[in-house]
């Protein structure tokens, strides 16, 4: 019998979803030296409903689930519900939205507990607490209800500041030939993803880093990343590892050792790499020799947001860069076969038109003069509860969900019934439809594997850069149909 069991809800899932759990992976892994662990993702397992209730027969002490904003939460209500009546666990929650919004997440009467932020220490002293039946007064990081279901707030606690001390992740309490991905966009070769730092130091005001790591930046040692990647590469027989840091390339020095590290050691196994989080205002300092070395690595893409290509929105948004950085450091990039893959966002507050040509002119600028750049796509944007854009969206006539459930519909899928006061129904479909249009731009999109899709693009890339450039979206019958391919054939 499990002490606790950690789960994975499944939430919308248009693609195929198989990053590895890692919050779940690390809060065990700091946890197994005391107690017995189990792990369920609801996105990989077939059987999960039967697989769920076997393990809460055996009545273990805790349910813990992790949730993200979106259509996750109602899976993770039903879970807990589950949870509820087939076992005594106490139900805690952690991840992203419960951090951001644990008075409301709390609020409901399924969940006892709340995590906030990270997991690893705060749960393993919550569940020493519910071992010995004392109250979970006074952990640190923690928000729950005393037994007259009045929620008592903890102080928070501090952030893990060396993350060599943390555990490896137990990559044996999972399946992990479920999580190997064979991707075109990486080889079609077997990849893993792999983190080595957390958080980001900028200030986005879209982005639950800001609140959720503090703008707080930490990173594992070059030895400690090299460790742990050799390790899932000769374990899992893998030949690529895609690095999901927020911000992996804050200190350059620390990149470049490990670029080394896997020249020196993966040459010979035709090993490549890949990387989630690039920022301009840190590329713009990269030198193109440095940018050389880690094409000669075999770094294949970096993931960059760009958002706008509006001056007035890059400020209002606090990105921190400019038109001319972009412009700069895509030129950069344009001299290595380092594929950089751009991503836009659109219906911020006060944004207009004219706003969202600027993104779709410098789309296009990008792609001209760097023919290997993804362009898109261009997503519609979440107000997330704990976020600056939040307040923003406040001082708008943004009314936020009173309850838990009512935030699983924040989804750019759902985006035409969010009500978003500065937008109309029509204008939210229209950005729906510039979302669509520039997903058509990109036929080796970085996540979606599917020879479907990828011939569907190739056809209509022509017609999708037409409506884009002279933005017509009537008839939008393309848009409609890669809506409908995606939903059902991806």
């Amino acid at each position: 019998m499990a002490d606790a069991l950690l789960i994975n809800a499944k939430g919308f899932k248009l693609i195929n979803d198989q990053t590895l759990p890692f919050g779940l992976l690390y809060t065990a892994g700091y946890s197994l030296k005391d107690f017995t662990i189990k792990i369920l993702d609801q996105r990989v397992d077939e059987d999960f409903e039967k697989h769920l209730l076997q393990e809460l027969k055996q009545n273990p002490m805790v349910v813990g689930i992790t949730c993200m904003t979106g259509p996750m939460i109602l899976d993770a209500l039903r879970i807990s519900k589950a949870a509820k009546e087939n076992s005594s666990a106490m139900v805690v929650w952690g991840g992203i939205h419960p951090t951001l919004d644990p008075e409301v997440t709390l609020e409901n009467p399924l969940i006892d507990a709340v995590v906030l932020g990270e997991g690893e220490i705060t749960f393993n002293e919550l569940l020493k607490a519910v071992r010995h039946g004392k109250t979970l007064d006074g952990i640190e990081g923690i928000w729950f209800k005393d037994k007259g279901g009045n929620i008592r707030k903890n102080p928070p606690r501090k952030e893990i500041t060396n993350l060599d001390t943390i555990e490896r992740p137990p990559y044996e309490l999972l399946d992990i030939e479920r999580y190997i991905q064979i991707k075109d966009s990486r080889g079609s070769t077997r990849s893993l993803n792999m983190f080595t730092s957390r958080g980001c130091p900028h200030k986005c005001i879209y982005c639950y880093n800001l609140h959720f790591n503090k703008a707080y930046w930490r990173q594992m040692s070059t030895n400690r990343v090299n460790q742990e990647l050799k390790y899932i590469v000769d374990t899992y027989r893998l030949k690529n590892v895609f690095f999901l840091d927020d911000n992996f390339m804050v200190n350059m020095k620390r990149v470049n050792d490990i670029a080394a590290f896997i020249k020196d050691e993966f040459s010979k196994k035709d090993f490549t790499w890949d990387i989630l989080g690039a920022q301009v205002s840190t590329l713009k300092n990269v030198s193109s020799e440095e940018l050389q070395f880690l094409d000669s690595t075999h770094c294949q893409s970096m993931m960059i947001g760009i958002e706008t290509g509006s001056p007035r929105m890059m400020e209002l948004i606090h990105k921190g860069i400019t038109v001319e950085q972009v412009i700069e450091v895509n030129k950069k990039l344009a001299s290595t076969n380092i594929r950089p893959y751009y991503s836009f966002m659109t219906g911020f507050p006060t944004e207009t038109d004219d706003d969202r040509v600027a993104s779709i002119k410098l789309m296009f600028q990008v792609k001209k003069e760097n023919p290997h750049a993804n362009v898109g796509t261009m997503k519609p944007v979440m107000i997330y509860p704990g976020t600056d854009i939040f307040q923003t969206a406040l001082q708008h006539g943004f009314k936020p969900p009173k309850k838990l459930e009512d935030w699983a519909g924040f989804t750019w899928d759902n985006f035409v019934n969010i009500d978003y006061p500065w937008l109309s129904r029509k204008e939210k479909k229209r950005l729906v439809h510039m979302y669509y249009y520039t997903l058509l731009l990109n036929p080796d999109h970085l996540y979606i594997n599917s020879r479907l899709f990828t011939l569907g693009s190739r056809i209509l890339y022509p017609l999708a850069k037409f409506r884009l450039n002279h933005q017509i979206f009537a008839l939008p019958i393309e848009s409609e149909a890669i809506h409908f391919v995606q939903r059902n054939f991806m």
